[in-house]
């Protein structure tokens, strides 16, 4: 398990019911939106040495409170420049993954691999409407993605390793998806780790099912702490 600081950025445009001038595109940072606390909860499994199993779930939920500088329509309702507006986003990232050491040297080994990311945004904004009504508005979303990808690991004595993982994918019409961790891991008990690391993900996903689509992009960054126990 890893906690840790992400700090979120994104934009989206979100209609109601998809109706032509129902929704406007807006920015992360005119909504306030900064920092987290993040906590992942990963499993890895090794089969016959060379057969590699992963997954894990990230969950973070930024908050931010500002008077918007620019004025923006979200799923029917209009919010005026100058509205104070408390926004919430609440972050699930899953991911799960097969990997096969194609490559492996000494205390080295590459390997490519297939996997699955489903990405949930929930997005909550309280305020007032440009009528001067307080309300709350609330819309989820959520893409899949299929990526292809690469590990690479390093051992080093006194039982430490070095970690990269990148994976992604380009759905043409339907958005991309992209991740890099970087992390080192020190054995300081037989079957327990400490880990410190780096991440950065980023997705992008279009609906196309009606006339005025879901469009949104969220991208995560931050390091995190942690430990890990074998078995």
């Amino acid at each position: 398990m890893d906690w840790g600081y992400v700090w979120a950025n994104g934009d989206m445009l979100i209609p109601a019911g998809g109706r032509p001038g129902s929704g406007s595109r807006v920015d992360a940072s005119n909504l306030g939106i900064d920092q987290a606390e993040a906590t992942t909860v990963f499993l890895k499994a090794s089969i016959l040495q060379n057969h590699l199993f992963e997954t894990d779930f990230l969950t973070a939920s930024p908050t931010g409170q500002r008077k918007i500088q620019a004025p923006f329509i979200f799923q029917g309702q209009t919010y005026a420049q100058d509205t104070l507006l408390e926004t919430r986003a609440d972050i699930g990232w899953f991911r799960i993954c097969y990997g096969y050491k194609a490559f492996t040297l000494a205390s080295s080994y590459l390997a490519p691999r297939i996997g699955l990311h489903h990405v949930r945004l929930g997005a909550t904004i309280n305020g007032e409407n440009k009528d001067g009504a307080l309300l709350s508005n609330t819309r989820r979303l959520d893409g899949t993605y299929p990526v292809l990808g690469v590990e690479a690991r390093h051992s080093f004595p006194y039982g430490m390793d070095l970690s990269m993982e990148l994976e992604g994918m380009h759905l043409i019409t339907r958005g991309f998806v992209t991740l890099l961790h970087i992390a080192g891991d020190w054995e300081v008990h037989p079957d327990v780790s400490l880990r410190v690391g780096i991440l950065a993900r980023v997705c992008n996903w279009t609906e196309d099912n009606q006339p005025l689509n879901n469009e949104w992009t969220l991208s995560v960054a931050g390091f995190s702490t942690g430990v890990s126990f074998g078995f």
